[in-house]
């Protein structure tokens, strides 16, 4: 009897069966709710886990932690790959055990089976294409509809049960799911896309046997009659299963089960006598052969040498001219399996993982998961980009059906990332294989069926939104698919995309509505909502969608602008009152129950109202009030650089000056009280700047304004606490100098006498003012001066001579050059802080990235051996130049005194002979600095005579003290 393997690795038991996650038995019992057995009224898998488990083990013993450790956190998440890996083994383990006792038909087998069961329907309501746990479902459910006679079948016959029933409308249904066929072989009508674990070979094998088995069941006339029929179901089924296997992974095994096959109609070649049947089995292996040795396999050189024998042993002449034939497609399938090995590989593509979501960004590993992650979707879009250029140079329908199953196999094994699907939805949309109806019908039945794998994915409804509305004679369907999706799942960007349609559709007044119910049906937060009073939020829902005359003027005929109303203390914390729906209240009904929470209310709602409002209908006085409705409803928006820009934009258009500044003063204000939020405070500050610079050119008075707010935006954004006001610098490269009895830097010197204004626009006051320039977009590459530039991006500014510093003259980009150079230097010297000194020491030793050690490595390498644990002690050169940097006094002094205390070699160490060069000019002398130069590593003899003598010295000089 065949067992359903453990597809997946068993995960370590240090990780999930550890004692710090063991839980109380009470907790077991809690997981899950008891589920009932369906198999008396359903085809389908129990899809709940059956607690308590029907095995004692499970409950109570030494090894009761490990599986309620693992159903512990299944119901924590469900996406947890190593608590499904080890249920699913405790599960196999269970099974194996039962096989014995399969058909007894008692009452605890029926619990055990069914506890199984609904721990494989579990799983695979979450990871629905995990082919290799349907393959052992399915091996189980064919073991428990066996007969006697069949494989896995009772040794007596008791009749077919309920559950040997119901198990054969099991075993249907999930064929016709994961392969989109019928038990029989026709299409599932309906599937416009078939099946999705249509490559798993052994799940079409387990078909085969199915197929097999039923027609051997029906066939009850005469023997002959019956094999037969049986051997034309069992040849329909090999086809079909080929049509989607012959060039997927492990395809040589469903070729070799289809030669054994058809290889054993004859058992005994020699003894036949049916000619008719033996004329038969040689076409149908010469197809097979034929066609198998034209595809890409692992063992492809042995099955073409069977085919040889095989024509060799029917007629040579012919065997000659058929081998002459297909060499050369054999030998083109070759080179292309080779060829693809180099590409990918299935052990590198991880067929039979379980696809779980993409990384969480609360994990704690979370940059490794993204880094395999990511690594692994490459490989996979290398995959799909491999059989699309055709490379088997395969007929268009052949490229069609084999580049629709990589995407298959891809979809499978990343479900729930969304760009997987939208990627073959285009692929189906853009290819021109097909009819432009049935791409159309493809494109849109992908994109459905990622929609319900995942149900809150915005950019997945508005791809089949524009599919439908670009491509489909109706386009108003489009509006449909984002109602339901918005009906599921509602969330301000699915809001946003639906107001542009139906705007483009329906007219102004729909889209207001729109809006109106986004503000209706979103979440909104404790801290966004400013207290309104009654009158007041029936005013404001006039003025945001515009109603009457009254919307755009007040009683004396003057225009209500938002920041007129805002309160000064707005940027404090404000309380919420919950507006009320206008149905009122209800209780759930199972439909709002299989609802998605609807998502928080953001900035881009009211963002996009208004830009239509004012560019699309042409009302910028409604569009103002929309800008002040979320600033009045949400308080965190003032924090938003691009909420801030858009309504300051139209403020400028609108030419009310007064308001624009009121506006970037709460805003900035806002962000500095929110000290995590330096970057939004640095984008406020920059548009400040640049408003301010515009409104300079047309009145004189602004200039001061103008000098004001960038005298402001430096001292926020540099200060006493960054900025070098004596070099101009940053402080982290500044000198510490000794003021009297304090060390100091001459930079808060500075700050003390002068002020930090004076002080840094004496010596930043240019560079202050090219700033400000960049802002305004008149110099540079509007970059301003960012304080977290990368080095690379300075490095390669810093001497450029492009376009961009040609706005002025010669020693105008000259200045630029030698500032961004500074920047260079202060970003180098930033990073090489954040070294330790163990890393700038092996920074310093290390060979370089073209394979060449730097200059301290070769004077390191070239020093005697003795002396280079010494120099490696030294630290490395501040100004890094070719040389070793001169050390402290202190460290000369402690590396001369290790010298003297350590007791030099009595011989000459190896390869310490004199330079070839003395001995010919018949130089005897030796001195330890020729030695030193000729990089022998030994001592001269005139330095060891001084050593000696210095070290008989010292005794006698004591022995003198002492008398």
């Amino acid at each position: 009897m065949t067992e359903p393997q453990n597809p997946t690795i068993d995960p370590p038991p240090s990780i999930l069966f550890g004692g710090e996650d063991t839980i109380e038995e009470d907790e077991a019992m809690e997981i899950a709710p008891q589920v009932e057995t369906s198999t008396e009224t359903s085809d389908e898998l129990i899809s709940k886990i059956i607690t308590p488990s029907p095995y004692p083990h499970h409950i109570s013993g030494p090894t009761s932690s490990r599986f309620r450790n693992a159903l512990n956190r299944i119901n924590s998440d469900p996406y947890d790959v190593e608590a499904w890996q080890a249920l699913m083994t405790e599960t196999n383990t269970c099974w194996r055990s039962i096989i014995p006792v399969l058909h007894n038909g008692d009452a605890d087998t029926h619990n055990k089976l069914d506890w199984m069961e609904s721990c494989f329907g579990h799983l695979l309501h979450y990871f629905p294409y995990a082919a290799s746990y349907w393959k052992a479902v399915i091996e189980m459910l064919l073991a428990q509809s066996a007969r006697v006679g069949e494989e896995g079948g009772p040794f007596s016959d008791y009749g077919p049960s309920k559950r040997s029933r119901h198990s054969e409308a099991k075993l249907e249904r999930i064929f016709r799911e994961i392969l989109g066929i019928e038990i029989e072989g026709a299409l599932v009508k309906g599937m416009q896309l078939g099946g999705m674990c249509t490559s798993s070979v052994e799940i079409w094998l387990l078909y085969i046997r199915k197929r097999v088995r039923d027609a051997n069941r029906l066939a009850i006339t005469n023997s002959d009659e019956k094999t037969k029929t049986v051997r034309e179901i069992t040849i329909k089924a090999y086809e079909s299963a080929i049509e989607y296997t012959s060039f997927a992974h492990n395809n040589h095994i469903i070729w070799k089960h289809y030669l054994d096959y058809v290889k054993g109609w004859i058992p005994n070649p020699a003894l036949n006598q049916d000619h008719a049947l033996a004329q038969q089995q040689m076409v149908q292996l010469r197809s097979i052969y034929q066609r198998l040795v034209t595809h890409p396999m692992l063992g492809l050189d042995q099955f073409w040498q069977e085919y040889e024998l095989f024509e060799r042993g029917q007629n040579e002449a012919l065997a000659v001219a058929l081998i002459n034939e297909f060499a050369p497609k054999k030998q083109h399938a070759r080179n292309v399996y080779l060829d693809r090995n180099k590409v990918f590989t299935a052990a590198d593509l991880q067929m039979n993982r379980l696809a779980a979501p993409p990384a969480n960004v609360d994990d704690e590993d979370y940059a490794l998961k993204m880094s395999e992650e990511h690594n692994l979707l490459t490989l996979w879009k290398k995959r799909c980009a491999y059989e699309r250029f055709n490379p088997e140079r395969v007929t268009p329908d052949e490229l069609l059906h084999r580049t629709r199953q990589a995407y298959k196999d891809f979809a499978c094994a990343f479900t729930r990332h969304p760009e997987v699907w939208h990627m073959w939805s285009s692929w189906e949309l853009l290819q021109t294989s097909s009819k432009s109806s049935v791409k159309v019908d493809n494109a849109i039945s992908v994109l459905e069926l990622a929609q319900t794998l995942i149900p809150d994915c915005t950019l997945l409804c508005y791809a089949r939104a524009r599919v439908v509305e670009l491509h489909t004679p109706q386009p108003l369907n489009s509006l449909k698919v984002m109602e339901a999706f918005l009906e599921r799942c509602p969330n301000t960007l699915g809001f946003v995309l639906y107001q542009q349609m139906v705007r483009r559709y329906k007219g102004v007044e729909a889209a207001r509505a729109v809006f109106a119910r986004a503000r209706r049906a979103l979440k909104e937060t404790s801290h966004d909502e400013k207290k309104l009073s009654d009158g007041a939020t029936e005013e404001v829902k006039k003025e945001a969608i515009g109603e009457g005359d009254a919307v755009n003027t007040l009683s004396n005929g003057k225009r209500r602008m938002v920041t007129n109303r805002l309160d000064p203390n707005i940027a404090t914390s404000t309380e919420e009152t919950t507006v009320a729906q206008e149905n009122g209240d209800h209780s759930p009904s199972k439909e709002d129950s299989e609802k998605l929470p609807p998502g928080p209310i953001t900035w881009q709602l009211y963002v996009s109202h208004a830009t239509m409002e004012h560019r699309i209908n042409h009302s910028p006085i409604i569009a103002a009030r929309v800008y002040e409705l979320g600033l009045r409803k949400h308080v965190k928006f003032l924090t938003k650089p691009p909420y801030i820009k858009s309504y300051a934009q139209l403020l400028l258009e609108l030419q009310d000056t007064e308001n624009l500044r009121a506006l970037l003063t709460r805003a900035v204000a806002a962000c500095e009280a929110d000290g995590d939020n330096s970057e939004a405070a640095a984008a406020l500050w920059d548009m400040t700047l640049r408003f301010e610079s515009i409104l300079s050119g047309g009145d004189p008075r602004n200039v001061n304004e103008l000098k004001d707010v960038e005298r402001r935006r430096h001292a926020a954004l540099f200060g006493v606490e960054v900025e070098d006001v004596s070099t101009g610098g940053l402080l982290g490269t500044a000198d510490i100098i000794q003021m009297g009895g304090q060390k100091t830097s001459l930079s808060e010197q500075l700050v003390r006498a002068e002020g930090y204004d004076m002080s840094s626009s004496v010596v930043n006051g240019m560079s202050r003012m090219v700033d400000v320039l960049e802002v305004m977009g008149l110099w540079g590459n509007d970059n301003g001066r960012r304080r977290k530039q990368q080095l690379s991006q300075y490095e390669e500014e810093w001497g450029q001579h492009d376009e961009q510093l040609s706005a002025g003259g010669k020693s105008d980009a000259s200045y630029q050059r030698r500032l961004n150079f500074q920047k260079m230097l202060e970003a180098k010297a930033s990073a090489e802080k954040k070294n330790s000194a163990r890393e700038r020491l092996q920074a310093s030793t290390a060979v370089s990235q073209t394979g060449q050690p730097n200059a301290v490595a070769l004077a390191i390498q070239q020093s005697p051996e003795w002396l280079r644990p010494i120099l490696l002690l030294l630290p490395a050169s501040r100004m890094r130049m070719a040389i070793l940097g001169k050390p402290s006094h202190q460290m000369v002094e402690l590396a001369l005194s290790t010298l003297r205390a350590s007791t030099l070699p009595t011989e000459r160490p190896a390869g310490g002979t004199i330079p070839r060069k003395r001995q010919r000019e018949g130089d005897d002398s030796e001195d330890s600095d020729d030695d030193a130069i000729a990089n022998s590593g030994g001592y001269g003899s005139q330095f060891r005579a001084r050593q000696k003598a210095r070290q008989e010295a010292a005794p006698n000089t004591q022995s003198g003290v002492a008398q």
